[in-house]
């Protein structure tokens, strides 16, 4: 009976030791990679978002969105 309550005890000790112990992961530092510029926009192509008391006003190419306080009206062009 000593013997199977020794054996018991050593397995409990080795079972708790080895969940102590943590695994250290390698860190990984962050890389630069170089980044395309797009070309400015012209007038023409660029979106415009006006915001203001009475409401929001959006353009772009083909769309105009006018969203206020009486209501709101979209245009397509």
């Amino acid at each position: 009976m000593k013997k199977l309550s020794l054996a018991l005890g050593v397995l409990a000790l080795t079972f708790m030791v080895s969940c102590k112990e943590t695994k250290e992961e390698p860190t990984t530092e962050p890389t630069m990679e170089e980044v395309e510029i797009a070309p400015e926009a012209t007038e023409e192509e660029a979106t415009t978002i006006s915001i203001s008391e009475d409401g929001v006003e959006y353009s772009d190419e083909n769309t105009e969105v006018e969203i206020s306080k009486d209501g709101a009206e979209v245009k397509q062009e």
